[in-house]
């Protein structure tokens, strides 16, 4: 077998080109990886030489950054190009656009000739360090479409780009940098380098990939041309913080009942102002201090009252009663090295969920935080939750508007069970997002919320609300669904009483599972009251959970947690047969690599969810459901959600193919495998 050889070969037909980066036979034939282009300015992919296909996906148009969105061909490409101070030609650092899919063999032809493959940038692009020389070799290659400077300008958040061109003098700040990559030799390099400027570092993350810093003016301008920097933005303000009928609500009562689940063994984070560690709701399983106790108890009591009172007082006992509370103030130094210790398996911690009913300043934007947040769970599978915030319009927590978070609204319910008075009535905060994501994923109750006060060691409240008590309830009903994974209930009976976090499923399989059974408010068009971006998928259900399993002999149709992967191309595929009694449901959720902050575009590995009914008719993953509860045909595949759903009303009976399809994966999302691939979880109930 000769070694693999590059080879740009023109078909038969003029409409169709071959870019072939792989291995040559003794036959000569190709059996390696192939992008094939068509006319129509789409491509598709091979991996066994050309045999098999995949479907018909769009070339690369344009860079999409946060400051700029151009197609680099153009003509007028450089129109609105950074210039001035935030111009920096020769840093070594540069975008590189490839024409489609980037594939492996391609990305490491570009490591060999010496370019370091950073952060993606869509459509098609990486930041890619590397000298003078090797980008005009880059240039060159067949599969690259432009390589041009990643400039100053384009590192810097928006205000802070506006400000400078407008020639206005930055006052001191301090600055949140996200490197290109999560390097720990980069990171010292940045911090000795803002040492030599005469900046303050404040922290530098155990992430490897962010560095916070006080900095001038011109201090900021030269930290922003460095290589290793990949964005940088104000880290701005405060923090700030954001519960008898939600046991009922959620299903807890139900559950109980039915198997005796009350959180034992379930062990979660509060992370909040506060906490009121001697109240007496809270003395049966004493709360884990995971660092010090924050100043202000008012808030956090309530919250972690919500999850874990134990019940001394009947009406305001927790979702987890039974469960080992741990308790954090939100002032972390590090906020990604303190999650590495909630997971750590020879931790004293080993927690399955955190919640946070606070966040950083209101924005509607994905800032860095965002970024560093959707980093820190994907790199530790935690399951966290997170509230929307109070403001009845698109301003939330960047926290929120992380893509791996499970994010939370809240919507009145007027101290009631009954759903049919229930609004959102220009309360909590909604979305979507800047990108278009559906935000918040779920919601819950609003209003008056019974939990434990900081007023006593005795004391209760029945106003707690606002998303600060939505986000509780529903991680702790999160709590609920490990206990039952735990425990069998989705995997062939009740009575396994396997330890919890040893048995968890991935961060993005208890999403999936809690937003394909929640209970959806009915509404019609997208300027309804309780539309999706008010009230997302719904309010969580392990009530719901729990009759769904039992009612197919203790599993779920199908419940893939991530134990399949894809490479950009493949597909998975799954048959369901329904006699069409019930809704048939189908929900793909992944955990997504973090995105750039200077990206105009948040989703950087795109899976896509498509369901065939028995008579050939196709519905895309989310298609009608911004304006319905339930899906319409046709329509196109989402590219910009890693949440999506199929719901069909009334399917018809027979057998539905639902597929689950890589349409990109520009990052590795499944480090343990070689390849650049991707996993998912994928629950469908019917």
């Amino acid at each position: 077998m000769r070694r693999s050889r590059r080879a740009l070969l023109v078909a038969a037909t003029a409409t169709s080109v071959l870019l072939s980066v792989g291995v040559v036979n003794a036959s000569g034939q190709t059996t390696g990886e192939q992008v094939r282009l068509t006319g129509d300015g789409s491509f598709s992919v091979s991996f066994d030489g050309g045999k098999n296909w995949s479907r018909q996906l769009p070339t690369a148009k344009k860079i999409h950054l946060v400051n700029r969105s151009f197609d680099p061909k153009s003509a007028d490409a450089q129109r609105n190009a950074p210039a001035g101070e935030l111009r920096a030609e020769e840093t070594g650092v540069y975008l590189v656009q490839f024409t489609a899919a980037p594939l492996d063999s391609q990305r490491k032809e570009l490591r060999g000739l010496g370019a370091r493959v950073g952060a993606f940038i869509p459509d098609y692009a990486y930041v890619v360090r590397m000298d003078k020389a090797t980008s005009e070799r880059v240039a060159k290659l067949d599969h690259v479409r432009w390589v041009g400077a990643y400039q100053a300008g384009d590192k810097l958040s928006p205000g802070l780009a506006e400000a400078v061109r407008a020639k206005q003098r930055l006052p001191q700040h301090r600055y949140l940098l996200t490197l290109v990559e999560a390097d720990a030799a980069d990171q010292s390099a940045l911090v000795a380098e803002i040492g030599k400027l005469g900046g303050k570092v404040e922290s530098a993350s155990a992430s490897r990939q962010h560095v916070e810093a006080t900095l001038t003016h011109d201090q900021l301008l030269s930290v922003a041309k460095r290589a290793e920097v990949l964005a940088a933005e104000k880290n701005t303000g405060e923090v700030g913080t954001d519960m008898d009928l939600a046991r009922q609500d959620v299903g807890a009562t139900t559950i109980e009942t039915a198997g005796g689940y009350k959180g034992e063994g379930v062990r979660g984070e509060v992370m909040d102002s506060g906490l009121r560690v001697t109240h007496q709701e809270f003395q049966k399983n004493a709360p884990v201090m995971h660092g010090g106790n924050g100043s202000s108890p008012s808030h956090g009591t309530s919250t972690y009252g919500e999850i874990f009172a134990s019940g001394v007082s009947a009406k305001q006992r927790g979702l987890l009663s039974e469960g080992q509370g741990i308790f954090a103030a939100y002032q972390q130094p590090d906020r990604y090295k303190h999650t590495q210790e909630l997971v750590d398996p020879a931790g004293k911690y080993r927690a399955v969920f955190q919640t946070n009913s606070w966040g950083s300043p209101l924005t509607t934007a994905y800032t860095a935080i965002s970024s560093a947040f959707d980093k820190t769970i994907f790199d530790t599978d935690l399951f966290i939750c997170n509230s929307q915030s109070n403001a009845g319009s698109q301003q939330s927590r960047p926290e929120a508007w992380a893509k791996n978070v499970l994010s939370v609204g809240a919507q009145y319910h007027k101290n009631t069970l009954d759903r049919a008075d229930d609004q959102w009535n220009r309360g909590a905060s909604i979305g979507p997002a800047a990108d278009g994501r559906i935000k918040p994923d779920v919601s819950h109750y609003y209003d008056n919320i019974d939990t434990t006060s900081s007023n006593g060691d005795a004391t209760y409240t029945t106003s707690f609300g606002g998303t600060s008590g939505a986000t509780p309830i529903t991680c702790g009903t999160a709590g609920l669904a490990f206990q039952m994974w735990a425990d069998g209930v989705f995997d062939g009976g009740p009575g396994k009483k396997r330890d919890v976090f040893d048995s968890r499923p991935h961060a993005a399989t208890m999403k999936a599972l809690l937003i394909n059974t929640a209970n959806q408010y009915a509404f019609s068009g997208e300027t309804h009251d309780l539309t999706r971006v008010h009230q997302g998928w719904g309010t969580a259900s392990v009530g719901n959970m729990y009759e769904l399993a039992k009612a197919n002999g203790w599993k779920l149709p199908v419940l893939v947690n991530e134990s399949e992967v894809l490479k950009v191309g493949q597909t998975s595929t799954h048959e369901v047969t329904t006699d069409g009694s019930k809704p048939l449901k189908a929900t793909l959720a992944y955990s997504d690599p973090e995105a750039a902050p200077s990206a105009a575009k948040t989703l950087v590995n795109d899976l896509t969810l498509k369901v065939t009914a028995p008579d050939g008719t196709v519905y895309w993953g989310n298609n009608g459901l911004r304006a319905g509860n339930f899906s319409t045909p046709g329509g196109s595949a989402d590219t910009i959600d890693n949440v999506e759903n199929v719901i069909i009303e009334k399917p018809a009976a027979g057998t539905w193919k639902i597929e689950v399809s890589a349409d990109a994966i520009n990052v590795d999302a499944h480090r343990e495998t070689p390849d650049t691939d991707a996993d998912f979880a994928l629950v469908v109930t019917k």
